[in-house]
């Protein structure tokens, strides 16, 4: 087994038992938070795609 997946499989492990103890309100708060981090992303590396392509032509 790998160092990097032992790691991440801790990680995994400990952040699934946090979410339990953490209050319902602010684990919503922080998935909409990296969600809305997500998609501005992925929707500004899409805008740039079609700017690029709009450049070419």
């Amino acid at each position: 087994m790998n160092s990097a997946e032992t790691k991440m499989g801790v990680l995994g492990g400990v952040s699934f038992s946090l979410m339990g103890q953490i209050q319902s309100t602010v684990m919503q708060t922080i998935l909409l938070a990296a969600l809305g981090a997500t998609v501005s992303f992925f929707i500004s590396r899409f805008l740039q795609w079609l700017i690029k392509i709009k450049d070419r032509k």
